[in-house]
């Protein structure tokens, strides 16, 4: 900021997530025109220079208008602290990225025992003081859309029939890189179960799940799991094997359940890359379970995609199956 006298405008959230997720989508282009005001338009232009010195520019139409924004990142802390310049115009002054360093936005994270806390104070000029509450509410807006938005990335299962369950979830990284995570062992036992995959399509292979190495916090497991402790394996048949972009197999082969099919497909979106998952005839003893298994494992992954440590996998599937269990039984 100049000398000038200026306002501050503060304005704090929480969230569920840990602070390096939201940290990480303030600097990510899809999650940027996921969470600009999207009430307001759509996005056209997100380019992000994420380091120190870098500039960004946001153009976003508004009907038969365009709205830029741009600034300059001044300090990029992950996942403590995030400060830029803030300016916005018309297209000439965009493309000259004109910026005295007059509006300054500076971004506090800190952990919560439930996920993190941002605390965002953007400075002005006092001669914008008589803006304060319309820029109050823009940075409310905007903090809400980051919490839809990584909500959406976080997607719940869905019961899409009584024997049916669905969860789509946008993961970062290119088709490639999602699928070795789905397919190749070593990848696939930091968030599911190891195993490899047959050579060809009707062939029987087996997954072994090992719950308590999948994330480094060292929780007790819950006593109704106790039984797995060491790991359990279970049979399966490759179905379909369509890389990178369709896997197939049956899930509980000569066990007391009835079998079970699982479908995975992927579609790629820019830089990410949208995960469906479909696991069908379920019987109705365990659909609650399976949804708050792969919701569960859904998030391991996710973190791990992310680069950032995974939460406490036996916390979060008592907590979320608990939750499918009330939704389910409303049916």
């Amino acid at each position: 900021m100049t000398e000038q006298s200026s306002t501050q405008v503060t304005v704090t959230r929480d969230y569920r997530f840990p602070a390096e997720v939201v940290f990480d989508a303030w600097l990510e282009p899809a999650m940027v025109a996921r969470w600009f005001t999207p009430e307001l338009g759509t996005m056209v232009r997100t380019d992000i220079d994420a380091q120190e010195g870098g500039m960004f520019r946001f153009d976003q139409q508004r009907g038969a208008e365009v709205a830029y924004h741009w600034g300059q990142y001044r300090e990029i802390d992950r996942p403590h602290r995030l400060v830029f310049t803030w300016c916005a115009g018309d297209e000439t002054d965009a493309r000259a990225a004109s910026d005295d360093g007059s509006s300054l936005v500076s971004i506090d994270f800190s952990t919560t025992s439930n996920g993190c806390r941002v605390e965002l104070t953007h400075e002005v000029d006092d001669a914008w003081a008589e803006y304060s509450e319309q820029i109050r509410w823009g940075w409310t807006t905007i903090l809400n859309g980051i919490h839809d938005g990584l909500n959406h990335n976080e997607a719940p299962v869905q019961r899409v029939a009584n024997d049916t369950l669905r969860v789509e979830r946008l993961l970062p990284g290119s088709l490639e890189q999602v699928w070795a995570w789905l397919t190749e062992a070593d990848k696939r036992a930091l968030w599911l179960a190891s195993g490899d995959l047959p050579a060809r399509e009707g062939e029987a292979f087996a997954l072994h799940f090992d719950h308590n190495s999948l994330t480094p916090d060292n929780e007790p497991t819950p006593e109704r799991f106790l039984d797995m402790v060491g790991g359990v394996s279970t049979s399966h048949y490759l179905l379909q094997f369509n890389p990178p972009h369709l896997l197939q197999f049956s899930w509980g082969e000569g066990e007391a359940e009835t079998p079970s099919e699982v479908t995975f497909k992927l579609q790629s979106e820019g830089d990410h890359v949208r995960l469906t998952i479909t696991h069908t005839l379920l019987g109705e003893n365990v659909i609650a379970n399976v949804a708050g298994g792969w919701h569960s494992h859904l998030t391991v992954l996710g973190d791990r995609l992310a680069g950032i440590e995974p939460r406490p996998f036996w916390a979060l599937l008592e907590t979320v199956e608990a939750d499918y269990l009330s939704r389910f039984s409303s049916r």
